[in-house]
């Protein structure tokens, strides 16, 4: 069977339902399912301390979305061909933020002639776990990128390439800065965190 459009899992509409690995029986820890795609959540330079980074851009969503782990981990890879390609492995430093912790399931149904015949219909309808998703929240921040202020550009270019991927409003952002002088000539949101 085909999977469903993730239009069917990107809004946050039910109770959080969690991998647990043991024996419980209790509804909101679920067992079984396939694992995350996404496995490294940092990429890049991450020898080099964060305070020594000019800059770091990222990706803020606008709306309460469930985010699937193979759109995180296509935005993750998007951002790491790119990056790695101009400014080598050690020019950059990329952070993805959420992890996705919640199982997503689906109660299979055939969708062929004579198929009333073989299966239970909404009877025990709590469904297989078909992937992970990660819950995010209106404001919160995805992806960040630490870069040098001569990069801004580049990481600026690959970050919009980025944000396609990720199927819900979103917005780029400039999250810290060594030099609060060079605000002007970043042409960003500034969203500085403490």
């Amino acid at each position: 069977m085909a999977r469903r459009p993730w239009s069917c899992y990107k809004q946050i509409k039910r109770p959080a339902y969690q991998k647990k690995r043991s024996r419980s029986h209790r509804k909101e820890y679920v067992r079984g399912g396939p694992d995350s795609v996404l496995r490294m959540y940092d990429t890049g330079n991450r020898k080099k301390p964060l305070e020594e980074w000019d800059l770091s851009l990222g990706i803020k969503i606008l709306k309460d979305v469930q985010l699937s782990h193979r759109t995180l981990e296509a935005m993750r890879t998007s951002l790491n061909r790119n990056l790695q390609k101009q400014l080598g492995r050690t020019g950059f430093l990329i952070r993805v933020r959420p992890h996705p912790w919640q199982m997503i399931r689906e109660n299979k149904m055939m969708a062929f002639a004579g198929a009333d015949r073989l299966q239970s219909g909404m009877r025990n309808s709590f469904g297989r776990v078909i992937g992970r998703a990660a819950r995010v929240h209106a404001d919160q921040t995805i992806v960040e990128v630490y870069c040098n202020f001569a990069n801004k550009n580049i990481v600026i270019k690959s970050l919009k390439t980025a944000a396609y991927k990720i199927g819900a409003k979103n917005r780029l952002v400039v999250l810290r800065m060594k030099d609060p002088a060079l605000e002007t000539k970043i042409g960003l949101p500034i969203a500085l965190e403490e």
